[in-house]
């Protein structure tokens, strides 16, 4: 019985039929593509020897996303990087939390030695029995007869890193401004055509001039 039926379906052919909700369709009438069909087919929608990556511009989160200069500015105004996150430039956060750190570090660096050579200072000038100064000289150094020296070599380094604590705390205000700025010129220039397939169109024009003579 088994032979029999499978000698009737081997003899009929099934064509495509449609039966309810369901579509048979007879594999043997799709012809498989050829690989010139293949290669034509990624030639014209420019696929071929073309690496496909991701970008913004592609994704309907960032692509249809309207940001307002305004508040894009607010944001970046209340605390570094808000602006950005609100502009979803999330690449930009590193760059100014690290530029931050960084100036934090040398802040704190160069504020601390600012204060041991002006202790060091001020015991040297004042002649304090605490005599902080002598941390940075050796053993029975002649603190007197060199007293003039060692004020100005401490008030010197006293100065350079208070100077350079200041340029620190200078680099922190410049970040927090600029990344103020950019926020706003980002959510101004957000939806901006900056691809490369812009293009003009230059027509030519016919200019018939008229000349009169009198």
């Amino acid at each position: 019985m088994a032979i029999l039926m499978c000698g009737i379906l081997s003899a009929t052919h099934i064509s495509a039929q449609e039966i309810g909700d369901t579509i048979i369709v007879d594999q043997s009438e799709i012809s498989p593509m050829t690989d010139a069909e293949i290669d034509s087919l990624l030639v014209e929608f420019d696929l071929k020897n073309k690496k496909i990556e991701w970008t913004p511009e592609q994704d309907p989160y960032f692509r249809d996303y309207k940001p307002v200069p305004s508040k894009a500015l607010w944001y970046a105004a209340l605390f570094p990087g808000g602006g950005q996150i609100y502009n979803r430039k999330y690449w930009k956060l590193p760059i100014i939390y690290g530029g931050y750190l960084g100036l934090i570090y040398g802040f704190q660096f160069n504020q601390k030695y600012y204060r041991t050579y002006s202790n060091a200072y001020r015991d040297l000038v004042l002649n304090s029995p605490n005599k902080s100064y002598m941390q940075f000289l050796p053993p029975n150094y002649p603190v007197e007869s060199r007293r003039d020296y060692l004020e100005k070599t401490f008030q010197r380094k006293r100065n350079a890193y208070r100077q350079y604590r200041d340029y620190c705390l200078v680099g922190m205000i410049g970040i927090y401004l600029v990344a103020m700025v950019d926020a706003y010129v980002d959510a101004a220039l957000y939806n901006f055509d900056v691809s490369t397939n812009l293009d003009a169109n230059n027509n030519p024009t016919l200019m018939i001039g008229y000349h009169i003579d009198f």
